[in-house]
């Protein structure tokens, strides 16, 4: 009795993705296929909030980004990142990981116009992060920030657009030890400018 159900749950699942994937590939066909960016530079600052009781680490971020190229519905850029790190990795000892870094940075932005100047999409970002000192505490002097989350943006004529994007992150310098990483959540605003 509990394999068949276990199976009817797995069929389920399948089924509600299969609806899930048909619904989206509906609403991507009624909308227009047209992204915001003014082909400027894009400055985005955002708060990015500790995900974890036990990692009490915020992030203060700003990137400047330059549009590099885009289609119909992808635009990437490339550009920098500011960062101030805030908070403490483990309750008890309250060990210190603030920092302070720097480093390059890219992003894509999928998009789709449903009406007017309002665009709506996903948007990943991916920074190499050098700080001041080893951050978080136990961890090293780098580290990579992995970025994904949705993104509202209205645009502005041929020049300005503005967005706001809702971020789940993550951050991990990559290695096998030394490697107390962190994810968080969080909003970012951004201004994209034609010069």
């Amino acid at each position: 009795c509990s394999s068949d159900l276990i199976s009817r749950m797995i069929n389920l699942k399948k089924y509600t993705k299969a609806c899930v994937f048909a619904s989206m590939m509906c609403v991507c066909g009624l909308v227009q296929a047209q992204t915001s960016t003014v082909e400027g530079w894009d400055f985005q600052t955002e708060y990015l909030r500790h995900n974890k009781s036990d990692k009490h680490v915020d992030n203060y971020n700003l990137h400047v980004y330059t549009h590099l190229w885009n289609n119909d519905y992808l635009s990437l850029y490339g550009g920098g990142i500011a960062t101030i790190a805030d908070g403490y990795m483990d309750r008890e000892e309250r060990n210190n990981s603030d920092a302070v870094g720097i480093g390059p940075s890219v992003m894509a932005r999928l998009e789709f116009n449903p009406f007017g100047n309002f665009y709506a999409g996903l948007e990943a970002a991916g920074s190499m992060r050098f700080f001041t000192k080893a951050h978080p505490a136990g961890g090293r002097c780098y580290d990579f920030l992995w970025q994904v989350g949705p993104r509202l943006s209205y645009k502005f004529g041929n020049y300005t657009a503005v967005g706001i994007s809702a971020y789940y992150a993550h951050a991990s310098n990559g290695m096998n030890s030394h490697n107390p990483g962190y994810e968080m959540k969080g909003l970012a605003l951004d201004v994209e400018y034609k010069f």
